[in-house]
C-alpha cells in the first residue's frame, strides 16, 4: 500500500473522485484506477487490488469503487462497492465482499454490535434478563434465564458476560470476506460475517450477523432488526421485525414474523405470527399468522394455528410465565393461562383458564371438556406422532457450521422423561388410594383426572419404564462377546461417579444429572471458571458423558424397581427381565402400530374423498392420495420393528440360555 502519486490523483480526480486529504489514502500496487469512479474519501482509507469480477444478482460485475463515499475504511482485495446513498464509515471490508445499492453502512467507536443488550426473556417484568452475546448457546442462555436462585451465581454470570461483552467491543465495523450486502437501507453498528447475504434489509442497528463459508447466514427483504444476533446458517427474511432477539444456528424466521425480547436457538422456525419474551429452545416451531408465543420457555415445541398464552392477570402487570417442556404441542386456537408448567411431550387442545401445573405427568393429553381442563396422563406414549418426532429431529438438524453451539439430547426416552414417568406413576397410584370410590374425578395441578384413569394411566407409565430400563440392560448384555456370565456382570456394573443419578434436568435441550449442573455452578461462583468459553467447554464435557451418566441412572432405577442392580442378576433373572420387556415393549408397540394404521382404516380418515363416486371408487381415490397401511413408510417401518423385536427376543433367549 502506498499513497497515490500526483499522476494517480489527477486521474482519479478526472474520474469524479475527491479526497479530504489524499495523503491519508492508500492504494495497492495492483489497484486498477479505471475501476475507481465517483469515489469520495474522508479520513484514512486504503483500497486493495480490484482486477477481478464478482457475481451480483447472477451477473459478473467488475470489482472497484463506484459512486460511493468512504470514511476511515479499509477495502480488501477484489471488493465491489457501488451506489452508496450516504456513506460507508469506519468499516473494514474484507476480500471478495460486495456493497451495492446501500443507503449507508456505518459504525461508531466503542460499539459492541449488539453484545450486552438486555433481553427480558420468559418474564416481561425483567426478572429473568439474559444479556445478548454472539456466542450464546441454548445452555448458557438457559443457565442465565432459569437459574436466578443464587445472588453469588448471578454475580458470577455478570462478571463472565461483562468480560465477553468487553472482548466484542470494537471501534470499526466489518463486512466479512465474500459477504454480499445488496439493496439495503441504513445499516449502523452491525458486524457482517464472512459469506453472509444481506439483501433488501430496511434497517439494521446494533447487531452481529455470524456467518461462515460452510453455512452462510441470510438477512433478507424488508427486515428491520435492532439489538440482535443472527447465527451461522440462520435465515431472517420477508419483512421480519426483531428487537433484542437472538436467532440461533440454522433457524428460519420469516413471513412478517415479529419478535421482541426473544431467544431462538438451533433449527427453530417462526413464520407469520409473533413472539414476546419467549425462550425458544431448539426446534421450536410456529408457522401461523394468528399464533402468539409469550412469556414462556419452549423446546422441541410445535404451536398450532391461533395458539395463545396470557401472562397478564391485571394485578401486577405481565409478570406471569410458563414452561412448556420438551416435545409439547398446542392445538389450533389453544389458550393457556400463565402460570403454566406442562410436562414433556404433552398435547394441549382447547382453552384453559386455570393455572396448569403438571410437570410430572409427561406424554399427557390435556384437553378442554365442558369448560374445564382434563388430562389423560401417558396417552401420547401410544401416538405415532411422538414416534415421528423422535425420528425427524436428528434428521432435520440443518447446522453445517464447524462448531454446533447448542448441545442437544434428542432421546425421547431418557433418564429425564423416565424419572418423570416414575414420579407420575407414584402420583397417580397415590391419588387412586386417596380418592373415595364415589368420586368420579380428582383435581390435581389445575386439571381434572377421571378416577377410572388413575390406575390405567399408571400402568401406561409402568409399561414405558419397564421397556426403557429392561431395554437398556438388554442392550448391554447383547454387546458383551464372552462365554462367561462374570464378563456380562462386569459390563453391567455402573461407573458410580454420581451421588444422585436419579435427578436429571433439561438445560436448554441438553439432558444432564442435576449434580453436574450444580458442580458447574459452584465452580462459577468460586471463580475457577473464568469465561463463557470455559462454561461451553464444561457443558460439552457433560454432554460427552451422557451415555455413562444414563447407565448410572438405569442401574439405580433398576435397583429400585427390581430390588437388585443389573450386575447382581443371574442368567435366570435376566430371562425374567427379558420376559417383562417383551410384554411391555410389545404392548406399547402394538398400540403405536394400531394408531398409525387408523390413519388409513377409519371411516373418518376418508371423509372428503370420492366426491360423486361409489364406495369402491372413494377407497381407490383415498389410496391414490394417501396411500395405504401396506405402502406407507412409517407404518411399514413399525411393522419391520415388530419383526425385529421378535427376532431380538429369540436371540436374547438363546444367548441367556448359554450361561
Amino acid at each position: 500500500m502506498a499513497a497515490p502519486t500526483q499522476a494517480q490523483i489527477d486521474r482519479l480526480t478526472a474520474q469524479g473522485c475527491t479526497a479530504e486529504d489524499w495523503s491519508k489514502v492508500s492504494l495497492d500496487a495492483e489497484t486498477d484506477l479505471s475501476r475507481v469512479r465517483n469515489a469520495h474519501f474522508l479520513g484514512t482509507v486504503s483500497v486493495g487490488a480490484n482486477a477481478a469480477t464478482v457475481s451480483v444478482d447472477g451477473v459478473d460485475l467488475p470489482c472497484g469503487i463506484f459512486d460511493a463515499t468512504l470514511a476511515d475504511c479499509t477495502v480488501g482485495a477484489n471488493v465491489r462497492i457501488a451506489r452508496i446513498g450516504s456513506v460507508v464509515a469506519r468499516t473494514d471490508v474484507d476480500e471478495g465482499a460486495v456493497l451495492q445499492d446501500v443507503a449507508s453502512l456505518t459504525a461508531e467507536a466503542g460499539s459492541t454490535f449488539g453484545a450486552g443488550a438486555e433481553i427480558e426473556a420468559v418474564n416481561e417484568g425483567g426478572g429473568r434478563i439474559v444479556r445478548l452475546l454472539p456466542g450464546l448457546s441454548a445452555q448458557t442462555a438457559w443457565m442465565q434465564v432459569f437459574r436466578k436462585h443464587s445472588e453469588p451465581l448471578r454475580e458470577a454470570w455478570s462478571r463472565l458476560v461483562d468480560g465477553a461483552v468487553a472482548s466484542h467491543r470494537r471501534d470499526r465495523g466489518l463486512v466479512g470476506a465474500g459477504a454480499r450486502v445488496l439493496h439495503c437501507g441504513s445499516i449502523r453498528n452491525v458486524l457482517i460475517g464472512p459469506h453472509a447475504l444481506v439483501r433488501g434489509a430496511s434497517l439494521l442497528e446494533d447487531g452481529t450477523i455470524l456467518s461462515c463459508a460452510e453455512h452462510p447466514a441470510e438477512v433478507g427483504q424488508d427486515v428491520q432488526a435492532r439489538q440482535f444476533v443472527v447465527a451461522e446458517g440462520a435465515s431472517v427474511t420477508g419483512g421480519v421485525v426483531l428487537d433484542r432477539t437472538y436467532v440461533g444456528q440454522a433457524s428460519r424466521i420469516g413471513k412478517q414474523f415479529s419478535a421482541e425480547n426473544c431467544l431462538f436457538f438451533a433449527n427453530c422456525e417462526a413464520y407469520h405470527g409473533e413472539a414476546l419474551a419467549a425462550f425458544a429452545g431448539p426446534y421450536t416451531v410456529t408457522h401461523h399468522k394468528s399464533s402468539l408465543l409469550v412469556a414462556a420457555g419452549f423446546s422441541f415445541y410445535n404451536a398450532g394455528s391461533g395458539t395463545n398464552q396470557s401472562n397478564h392477570m391485571y394485578k401486577l402487570g405481565p409478570v406471569h410465565q410458563g414452561v412448556f417442556e420438551r416435545g409439547t404441542k398446542t392445538g389450533s386456537f389453544s389458550y393457556v393461562l400463565h402460570e403454566t408448567h406442562m410436562g414433556p411431550f404433552s398435547v394441549v387442545i382447547g382453552k384453559h383458564y386455570t393455572n396448569i401445573n403438571t410437570p410430572d405427568l409427561p406424554f399427557a393429553n390435556i384437553h378442554e371438556a365442558g369448560g374445564r381442563s382434563e388430562i389423560v396422563p401417558g396417552m401420547n406414549l401410544f401416538g405415532i406422532g411422538t414416534v415421528r418426532d423422535g425420528e425427524k429431529w436428528p434428521k432435520r438438524d440443518r447446522r453445517k457450521a464447524p462448531v454446533r453451539r447448542d448441545l442437544i439430547t434428542f432421546d425421547i426416552f431418557s433418564p429425564y422423561t423416565v424419572q418423570k414417568m416414575r414420579a407420575g406413576r407414584a402420583l397417580l397410584e397415590s391419588l387412586y388410594e386417596k380418592t373415595p370410590r364415589e368420586k368420579s374425578a380428582v383435581f390435581h395441578g389445575g386439571v381434572v383426572i377421571k378416577r377410572v384413569l388413575l390406575r390405567t394411566c399408571a400402568r401406561y407409565y409402568e409399561q414405558a419404564v419397564i421397556r426403557y430400563l429392561g431395554g437398556r440392560v438388554l442392550d448391554r448384555i447383547e454387546a458383551v462377546r464372552s462365554d462367561t456370565w462374570e464378563d456380562v456382570q462386569s459390563a453391567l456394573r455402573p461407573d458410580a461417579h454420581l451421588t444422585d443419578p436419579l435427578s436429571w434436568i433439561d438445560v436448554g435441550g441438553l439432558l444432564m444429572p442435576v449434580e453436574r449442573l450444580r458442580a458447574l455452578e459452584d465452580d462459577l461462583v468460586s471463580g475457577s471458571v473464568t469465561s463463557v468459553a470455559e462454561v461451553d467447554a464444561r457443558l460439552a464435557a457433560i454432554a460427552a458423558r451422557y451415555e455413562a451418566d444414563e447407565w448410572e441412572y438405569v442401574c439405580r432405577a433398576f435397583d429400585q424397581e427390581h430390588g437388585l442392580t443389573p450386575d447382581a442378576m443371574t442368567p435366570v433373572q435376566a430371562l425374567d427381565v427379558l420376559t417383562s420387556w417383551e410384554a411391555a415393549a410389545g404392548s406399547l408397540h402394538a398400540r403405536i402400530l394400531d394408531d398409525s394404521r387408523s390413519e388409513f382404516g377409519s371411516a373418518s380418515a376418508q371423509v372428503g374423498y370420492g366426491l360423486g363416486m361409489s364406495d369402491e371408487q372413494r377407497m381407490a381415490e383415498f389410496t391414490a392420495v394417501r396411500g395405504s397401511a401396506d405402502t406407507n413408510g412409517v407404518v411399514q417401518k413399525l411393522v419391520r420393528e415388530k419383526e425385529a423385536m421378535t427376532e431380538r427376543s429369540a436371540g436374547l433367549r438363546d444367548l441367556l440360555g448359554r450361561y
